[in-house]
């Protein structure tokens, strides 16, 4: 019986980051447990707070309050899921409890809990082939072709990971399998359920139900082993016996949290893999970040051998040559063909028939043409009057986007059906030939029997994007496209400089992702070093840089208010820096900007927009 308990407070404020001892009343100390939701009063007001119970002791020097109920009687945060979060929490320098808000679903005394996943052995033949055997840490580069199994087309990286989950669960381990989208949650539970494995699977689908994550969190954590595939939140899950963590894709956009805490599902799972568990990172491209990792020795490169996907490419010049037009001629009697390019709406920008200066509107933003019959500003909205240069009321219209693409297709294939897909249009009634599919960046559906051509347009305009990993995040979004296609299918990428266009079609991914890892080394920038932005008060801020510097770090650029400040140091000093900015931000007081309450100190670790 526990006398004592320790809690840690489900806050954001970094302020609260630290344990809080409390008495165990009589009547629940026969019940209390580790990992348990429980409320406390708190403070001098003692309104009722709620925590986990992460340590119980016979004794305390601190305890003066007792606990005032178990709210949920089951262990949701597990000893092995505290650490993670703690780890998490202190390399991001914010609160235990903001990242605990995200790992343990509110709780939902109402709902009904489901049944424990059941084991049942299950044998599987791997219908992939390797260079090399999967080590502990490994990088896989996969085809960009899919898997032809009992005549049906599967993700070649879906299927090796399913695979490898398989092996685990046959050594009654569990597995973590990690995707950025909807779409790639179906390539893998597709090829569950052709194995018949469904039943032996959790799925975290994104906006799902707060009670559903509710059920499913509790029946991850009571399952003996489960292979849980999700999202970027799926990191989080409180498996039993783990011993898998599978993430395909980990560039993309979605795999990063867009606000606090800032984190990558790629660098989560990096700690949460640690040198226990078989980690597996897979990907149609080799990203910098996974490239230092191989080249470190860290991580152990491998790919999935089959036949090279047929990709061409033709010099810049016209937008769409010759060969782009054999190339959806040829292939539309055979299957759809997918049309691939930058920017969605009629126009992506839209310039003055009078100066020539591209429209800008009062607010900052830039004018552009959703479609045909509207101009309006990108931020706000506001329909386009007058240039505010020369109040000239003519426009040029700009580079093409995708809406005017599908009306020049049309002319140009009027027999064929043509259908728009962007993110927030997506395509119904797609047929099995004579019909062009024209998407933007992760917009294009995943079809069955796949596309039977791809033509990538405006490739100078990924190349041009105001980015350091320009080139990355281009190369990443095509062969995602490249992906989609049938097993014999062809891929034309228009308007590609030889150098870029060689290494592609020949496969050479590996080969660029060194080179411009070579590049960032020279001029110390990321992923080679760490950086970190942060926003305070002149004085605050002024007292984080001195904490920082102390322990290493380099400031970078610093504001004309000196409100704002970017940092750069290396990985080994990453903890000491941390700690360091954890100290400053426990002194502080919230500041108050244009209205609203922000935190005192505001930390960005490795922010990909610093730079």
């Amino acid at each position: 019986m526990a006398r004592f308990a320790s809690i840690v407070a489900k806050s954001p404020l970094i302020q609260l980051d630290r344990k809080f001892d409390y008495l165990v009343p009589e009547d629940l100390e026969d019940h209390i447990a580790l990992g348990q939701l429980v409320s406390f009063p708190f403070g001098r007001t003692k309104k009722p707070q709620e925590g986990y119970v992460v340590e119980l002791m016979d004794a305390s020097d601190y305890a003066t309050s007792k606990l005032l109920a178990i709210k949920d009687s089951s262990c949701l945060l597990t000893p092995q899921l505290a650490d993670f979060t703690r780890a998490v929490a202190d390399r991001q320098c914010v609160a235990l409890g903001e990242i605990l808000a995200v790992a343990i679903p509110d709780h939902m005394p109402t709902i009904e809990l489901l049944e424990p996943i059941s084991y049942r052995a299950i044998s599987s033949t791997p219908a992939f082939k390797l260079d090399a055997p999967l080590t502990n840490r490994s990088a896989v580069l996969s085809s960009g072709k899919p898997l032809v199994v009992d005549e049906k087309l599967f993700a070649d990286w879906a299927v090796l990971l399913v695979e490898a989950a398989l092996e685990r669960h046959a050594a009654r381990q569990s597995s973590i399998i990690v995707v950025p989208e909807r779409s790639d949650i179906d390539a893998i539970t597709d090829y569950c359920k052709h194995l018949g494995v469904s039943d032996q699977c959790a799925v975290l689908l994104p906006n799902q139900k707060r009670s559903t994550k509710f059920q499913l969190h509790h029946q991850i954590s009571q399952s003996e082993v489960s292979i849980v595939i999700g999202t970027r939140s799926a990191i989080y899950s409180p498996c039993q016996n783990l011993g898998l963590i599978g993430l395909h894709d980990d560039a993309d956009d979605n795999l990063r949290d867009q606000g606090s805490p800032f984190t990558t599902a790629r660098d989560l799972a990096l700690i949460r893999a640690g040198d226990s568990l078989q980690l597996v990172l897979t990907a149609p491209y080799r990203s910098t970040e996974v490239q230092r990792l191989v080249q470190l020795g860290y991580l152990s490169s491998h790919k999935i051998v089959q036949s090279p996907a047929r990709i061409s490419y033709t010099e810049p010049g016209l937008r769409m040559d010759q060969s782009a037009f054999q190339l959806i001629k040829d292939q539309l009697p055979i299957g759809p063909v997918l049309v691939l390019l930058p920017r969605k709406g009629d126009s992506a920008a839209a310039f003055c028939g009078g100066c020539g200066q591209k429209l800008a509107c009062s607010c900052g933003g830039y004018f552009w043409q959703p479609d045909a019959d509207h101009i309006q500003c990108r931020v706000c909205s506001k329909p386009f009057v007058s240039c505010t240069n020369c109040q000239s009321r003519n426009f040029k219209k700009g580079r093409t986007g995708s809406s005017r693409t599908v009306a020049e297709l049309g002319k140009a294939f009027p027999n064929a059906l043509i259908s728009e897909a962007t993110g927030s249009q997506k395509p119904s009634g797609l047929k099995n030939k004579n019909q062009i599919v024209v998407a933007t960046p992760g917009s294009a559906p995943r079809l069955p029997g796949g596309y039977s051509g791809l033509l990538i347009l405006d490739c100078d305009v990924w190349l041009a994007r105001q980015s350091l990993n320009a080139q990355g995040i281009a190369i990443r979004d095509w062969q995602e496209a490249i992906e989609l296609m049938q097993p014999n299918g062809r891929a034309v990428l228009s308007g590609l400089d030889s150098t870029l266009g060689k290494a592609l079609s020949l496969g050479q991914l590996e080969a660029l992702a060194a080179a411009n890892l070579a590049e960032a080394k020279e001029m110390s920038l990321p992923p080679t070093v760490r950086i970190c932005t942060l926003e305070a008060e002149p004085q605050t801020l002024n007292t984080a840089l001195e904490a920082a510097k102390s322990e290493g770090a380099e400031l970078l650029r610093l504001d004309a208010e000196g409100s704002r400040a970017l940092i750069r140091f290396g990985y080994r000093q990453g903890p000491a820096v941390a700690k360091a900015l954890r100290g400053v931000s426990v002194g502080t007081t919230a500041r108050t900007v244009n209205n609203s309450k922000r935190r005192g100190l505001r930390v960005v670790m490795d922010d990909p927009d610093a730079l």
